[in-house]
């Protein structure tokens, strides 16, 4: 009835995700006139990189002509910047960062991002600038080894796209920051705009295009369409007819915002101290749960803190909660399949980051190889477990007359014929079958009559 059981469940979840795994098709593609509108308010992470990148990839999809990303932040951390300037410099769609709203700011981390567009614009009293990285505590770094990479960082990008390098320094060097008038006239932006539509308006008289410098490197220019007949391009963007194309709006789902939750330096480091602290109880106490939940805090805390990647963290919360799960079988406790139904949740939450996930093929992709990942392992977990009681079934039973029948026991009262033996750890009358046996020597068990077992001597000696 238990294999019974097992093979059931077997077949049930297997049967699920294979329906799953079926149903994950990408949606239909509608290229043409669009763009894609992406929204960075607040601190840049981990979380941020992730969305960049899954809104690049919806972007790709369509086959957008660009992504404006709008930007209102304080700055944020130096990992998750450096990665999203590699997408911007890497991204086969122009970029555009936009300042915005009005009064927004861009200091530190986000001018990095602005300095690695194709476009940058502002909007009517936002700033920029203040780029000196600095400690977690906020105390800047005096360092010159990493101040000198920084602006190397900043002066290279701004060489990539025709912009101001002097400036790109200063940014980092002496903190300097400046508004939209300043930024233009110093060549550190394109463009001035107060909202999307503005802006796309502006676009339309200008081209991006892609040349070679006198040292053979590519840089990337924003030019007025009347001036493309006087310079030698690689590749030409044109933005014609922009302001009529289609926004498709970037929105970021549950996941996103438990990403942030997590990435936030504070909680992950609560959740690493009280992981610690709960995994230490709960090896100290009895029952179960507490040391489970420890667990799960210190994975959640290994997250926020980058030690854990997205995809990683995912299969570890899908493999805990069906281990769960399925001891739950076992336990009857209730706490076990509460816990295990968290771990999925959480889980599921960070693999399907958007409501747009369907439109990105490379999410689908990593969606089918963590649960046939996962559903491998749960088969192969409960091929094993039914094999292992089907086993166990097939021995003989270990208890009563049977299991002493066989035994090697020892003589702890001379058999003479009678005496007593200590067989399985317990003493016994016997009487051997002939003969005596002596303290001490060894006798196998070969029958029983009531109390008494039947036994003759061994050659062995302990």
């Amino acid at each position: 009835m238990e294999i019974y059981r097992l093979n059931k469940l077997l077949f049930i979840i297997l049967i699920t995700l294979a329906t799953f795994l079926g149903s994950l098709n990408t949606s239909i593609q509608h290229p043409g006139n669009s763009i894609l509108l992406v929204n960075i308010n607040g601190e840049i992470t981990g979380a941020t990189t992730n969305m960049i990148k899954e809104a690049l990839g919806i972007g790709e999809i369509n086959q957008v002509r660009l992504a404006i990303v709008t930007l209102n932040t304080p700055g944020g951390e130096v990992t998750a910047v450096k990665e999203i300037m590699d997408i911007f410099e890497q991204s086969n769609i122009p970029i555009c960062v936009f300042v915005y709203p009005p009064t927004a700011t861009a200091w530190s981390g986000g001018t990095y991002l602005l300095m690695a567009s194709h476009i940058a614009v502002m909007a009517s009293g936002t700033t920029i600038g203040s780029c000196q990285p600095v400690y977690s505590t906020g105390e800047p770094i005096d360092y010159s080894k990493y101040i000198n990479a920084f602006i190397a960082l900043m002066r290279d990008h701004a060489r990539l796209h025709g912009r101001n390098e002097t400036a790109a320094e200063l940014f980092v060097k002496e903190n300097i920051n400046m508004g939209p008038e300043e930024a233009y006239k110093n060549h550190v932006i394109e463009l001035i705009a107060d909202d999307v539509n503005s802006l796309l308006a502006k676009l339309e008289d200008y081209s991006l295009i892609q040349m070679t410098n006198v040292y053979g490197t590519l840089s990337w220019r924003l030019l007025p369409n009347d001036e493309l007949s006087n310079v030698k391009a690689i590749r030409i963007i044109s933005f014609e007819d922009i302001s009529k194309a289609e926004k498709i709006e970037y929105t970021p789902g549950i996941g996103i915002a438990v990403q942030n939750f997590l990435y936030n330096p504070l909680i992950s480091s609560l959740l690493l101290t009280l992981g610690l602290f709960i995994l230490f109880i709960g090896l100290h106490t009895p029952g179960y749960g507490a040391e489970i939940v420890g667990v799960i805090c210190l994975i959640l805390g290994l997250i926020g803190l980058g030690a854990i990647g997205i995809t990683t963290s995912s299969i570890i919360l899908f493999t805990l909660g069906f281990l769960l799960i399925i001891a739950e079988l076992k336990t009857h406790i209730g706490l076990l399949a509460m816990i295990g139904s968290v771990c999925l949740v959480i889980g599921g939450l960070m693999l399907f980051p958007s409501p747009q996930w369907l439109l990105y093929y490379e999410i689908t992709e990593r969606i089918r190889q963590i649960i046939l990942g996962v559903s491998i392992f749960v088969a192969a977990f409960f091929s094993i477990l039914v094999y292992k009681i089907a086993k166990a079934r097939k021995r003989r039973i270990a208890t009563g007359e049977e299991a002493l029948i066989g035994a090697i026991g020892k003589v702890t009262r001379n058999l003479n014929p009678k005496g007593e033996i200590r067989v399985h750890g317990e003493y016994w009358q016997a009487m051997v079958e002939e003969g005596s046996v002596k303290k001490g020597e060894l006798v196998k068990v070969v029958g029983r009559v009531g109390m008494t077992l039947i036994v003759k001597p061994v050659e062995e000696k302990v």
